[in-house]
């Protein structure tokens, strides 16, 4: 039945996905209308009860055309591919298709963030719904709130469109609603709903437009013909769709091109602008200071560049055996380094994160500490030690191992300031130690940064490792520098390469395990 040859009078239905129960806030019928009477075909409209009744009806081929919200498309055209998009509807008054989820509460709550709808009853949309269920779910989850865990709510009603929704808040019934801003735009100018009635406390990024549908199979100059006379329709009547009247119906690459603008707009506004210009000035400011000629300095660099390469070439690997030991003691210090780190800053990041942190004043102290050894340079750190310990790999690696402490504290803090309360919530509830708690909440959802985080400092390490041996502390550094006071450059061209050997065979390795352990 899809595939109709020209001039057929057979039927085509066309389902209508649930969004809207208001007599204007979804009516395409004077549309499928016009298409009837321009085409020959037959096409009588299908109201379903549910976005799967209309997904199925399309799949199975018992209905052509159909309207369907942005989420259910994608997630049909994406599957078998067995539909596609060919209009989108432009609402009267508007520059683009898209909408928004709004998290709508009655105006006496005393719910003014999105954070506050924890705990709290929620009506919620269909499945398939992009504003009632798909983008509140991701919206949520960015504060810490998952819309699949039944406890996360004090009861969870589910409603067939967005129009009960908004009545369930305004009733009592529920608390707080995501719902279309299209059928909450459309119930105000209707005067179905008062402004005073409600209050909206978040508003979502924005959401493409709904698209009209029609089948894969469907016969292909049945299909242009459809379009085209969509795309055209307001010239002839007044067409409606998803909120009311339309402008007109957009092809889906201009709605896709408006949704695109829609995102990238609000990342030029003046702000942005402001800002390119403030640091174009201060960095002109910054080489009058120092009196910087760029033209000079990067005619200078390629030519002084160009010479030392040249007396770096061809590297001198004689002594292969020597710089290779020297390597790996860098190597060795790294680990040795990192390994303290690791253990240092276990304890002080746990005491770093706000969320577990027993009291505040220790709060203060161990982020007085990591911020203390992240403002001392390990370079730094390892002249003084050098002077205070001596010559060797010790300066070295208690350099490494403070100044990384620093860091790696403050990334376990982070981690674990951003993890699922309700894990924890949940054993506490039950009665559960702080150390288990620990143990059995927190542990297992920071190992994946846990395991990311030390193999970067690890990473670092070794090339901070290299460097401190310019200061006596051991490894492959000091190599270097001997080899730079006695100008031998191709030994220092040899002890470079291996240096980027080691840390490219390092990072590989690296690189595996973090994807095994992620």
């Amino acid at each position: 039945m899809n595939s109709l040859p020209e001039n057929s009078t057979e039927t085509l239905i066309f389902v209508i996905a649930p969004a809207s129960d208001q007599p204007g806030g979804l009516d395409l019928k004077a549309l499928t209308d016009y298409l009837s009477k321009k085409t020959g075909v037959s096409i009588l409209i299908h109201r379903c009860h549910d976005y799967i009744e209309a997904i199925t009806a399309l799949r199975d081929g018992s209905a052509q055309i159909g309207w369907l919200g942005p989420y259910a498309y994608r997630e049909v055209s994406g599957r078998d591919g067995t539909i596609e998009a060919f209009a989108v509807g432009l609402p009267k008054e508007k520059s683009t298709p898209n909408y928004h989820s709004l998290f709508i509460v009655r105006p006496d709550s005393d719910m003014t963030l999105l954070a506050d709808v924890r705990n709290r009853s929620i009506a919620l949309g269909d499945a398939y719904s992009a504003s009632g269920r798909e983008v509140p779910r991701r919206e949520l989850a960015e504060v810490g709130i998952d819309i699949e865990n039944d406890g996360t709510f004090s009861r969870i009603t589910f409603t067939e469109n967005h129009n009960e929704a908004i009545r369930a808040v305004l009733d009592g019934q529920v608390d707080v609603a995501p719902v279309s801003s299209v059928n909450l735009e459309e119930m105000v100018s209707s005067g179905t709903v008062e402004p005073s009635s409600f209050r909206i406390i978040h508003q979502s990024a924005d959401i493409p437009g709904a698209p009209l549908v029609y089948a894969r199979t469907l016969d292909p100059s049945l299909k242009q013909q459809l379009k085209e006379l969509t795309l055209d329709a307001h010239n002839h009547i007044e067409v409606g769709g998803y909120g009311g009247l339309m402008e007109r119906y957009v092809d889906p690459v201009e709605s896709h091109q408006k949704y695109l603008e829609a995102n990238l707009r609000p990342q030029w506004g003046w702000r942005t602008l402001v800002g390119i210009a403030s640091f174009i000035v201060i960095y002109a400011l910054i080489m009058v200071d120092l009196e910087v000629n760029p033209a000079q300095l990067i005619s200078k660099t390629v030519t002084y560049i160009a010479d030392v390469l040249g007396r770096m070439l061809p590297p001198d690997f004689s002594n292969f055996s020597t710089l290779m030991s020297s390597m790996l003691e860098t190597v060795e210090i790294a680990m040795l380094g990192t390994l303290l780190a690791i253990v240092l800053s276990i304890p002080v990041g746990l005491l770093s994160a706000r969320n577990i942190a027993p009291s505040y004043p220790l709060y203060l102290v161990a982020r007085t500490i990591t911020i203390f050894f992240r403002a001392i340079p390990e370079f730094i750190m390892a002249m003084i030690l050098v002077i205070a310990i001596g010559f060797g790999a010790m300066p070295g690696v208690i350099a490494l191992g403070f100044h990384t402490m620093g860091f790696l504290a403050k990334f376990y803090a982070e981690a674990i300031e951003h993890i699922d309360e309700n894990p924890i919530q949940a054993l506490e509830s039950m009665g559960a130690s702080k150390r288990q708690v620990l143990a059995f909440a927190v542990v297992p959802q920071i190992i994946p940064s846990f395991i990311g985080n030390n193999l970067y400092i690890l990473d670092r390490n070794i090339r901070m490792a290299t460097m401190l041996g310019i200061v006596g502390a051991g490894g492959i550094g000091y190599e270097l520098q001997s080899a730079f006071r006695m100008f031998e450059y191709p030994r220092v061209s040899a002890i470079i390469i291996i240096i980027f050997v080691t840390i490219f065979v390092i990072d590989i390795i690296s690189s595996y395990i973090r994807s095994k352990a992620m």
